[in-house]
């Protein structure tokens, strides 16, 4: 599933950042996605200078050209716009950038977006169904609750991705109870970037004050991280037991803490700039496959996570069956 799902979500990660004409195929391109990984492999641990101008590289920038053509184009996009490119490029041009740049610089900005928005939520979406296909029963609750949209997420031939009515507001999506404290407690428990969050603490009068620590001088790294933040007893209790009434049955203190606590897509100023796209996009994803399917272990798999800074399974790989409904 891993492998499905990371497909999946480049897909929708090149479609919101490109235009879904000028973004990736994965799922449908099954050779052309495992090529792709395999040299994403390799261009991970690269350093800046032997990855300028490789093949992942060139891909990116030949998305970038396609999407400014887009923007330049009279003719109405034959998919959705490229939100993401035409945004930051008119920006660009409105602050006075060196027109000479601009498509370079944004094309190294949509790389940035591209890697790090695809990976992450492939992991949560693995162990969220790895989770998910160990319970029949949490299944059918979530099933009822997705059948309360309209209209709800049934897979159907006969519309276009230009179609809004085909698919439920996303307001609507995001409000379901269930469908959120499922997502929340796999963050929690399966942080995908689960590793410190370095910061340099600022230059203030009388030095910064962190937790009781006091008088800390400017330019001292200080970091949190989410793996030991979602498992503070006192605040989740159970910590290594994925529970998702726990979102569920909190009273408003006891939620207060745990949002607070909770550090799945960093906090503050440098928090993960992506986190509202990605929380809709694994909804949706999640919502279409438990609103057509029943899923179960195929095999057990090994889904210990990888030290890494963005923790994937470790085998990579997780087994199931669908049973369509």
């Amino acid at each position: 599933m891993f492998d499905l799902v990371q497909g999946l979500n480049m897909d929708l990660t090149t479609a919101y950042l490109f235009g879904s004409a000028d973004g990736t195929t994965f799922l449908q391109d099954v050779d052309y996605r495992r090529h792709w990984y395999a040299q994403y492999a390799v261009f991970f641990d690269q350093s800046p200078q032997a990855r300028a101008n490789c093949e992942i590289e060139q891909w990116c920038m030949s998305m970038s050209k396609a999407a400014e053509l887009a923007m330049e184009s009279e003719k109405p996009p034959t998919g959705t716009l490229p939100v993401v490119y035409s945004k930051m490029f008119r920006c660009l041009q409105i602050n006075g950038a060196d027109p000479r740049q601009i498509s370079r610089r944004v094309a190294s900005e949509m790389l940035d977006h591209t890697l790090a928005g695809h990976e992450t939520s492939a992991i949560t979406l693995t162990y969220l169904m790895y989770q998910m296909s160990q319970r029949p029963s949490l299944q059918k609750r979530l099933r009822e609750e997705l059948l309360t949209l309209d209209p709800p997420v049934r897979y159907r031939s006969d519309v276009s991705c230009n179609d809004e009515e085909a698919l439920p507001a996303p307001r609507a999506i995001d409000t379901l109870p269930l469908l959120d404290a499922l997502l929340q407690e796999t963050l929690r428990l399966h942080a995908a970037a689960p590793a410190p969050q370095p910061r340099l603490t600022p230059e203030v009068p009388g030095g910064t004050s962190i937790e009781g620590y006091a008088n800390i001088p400017a330019g001292v790294k200080v970091s949190s991280n989410a793996y030991t933040m979602h498992r503070i007893e006192k605040v989740f209790p159970n910590p290594e037991v994925w529970l998702p009434e726990r979102w569920l049955n909190a009273d408003e203190k006891d939620l207060e803490q745990m949002r607070r606590c909770f550090f799945a897509f960093s906090a503050g100023a440098r928090m993960c700039l992506g986190s509202h796209f990605a929380i809709q996009s694994m909804k949706l994803t999640i919502a279409a496959i438990y609103t057509n399917y029943m899923t179960s272990m195929a095999e057990d798999s090994n889904m210990e996570q990888a030290m890494a800074f963005a923790a994937r399974p470790i085998s990579n790989n997780l087994m199931l069956r669908f049973q369509a409904l």
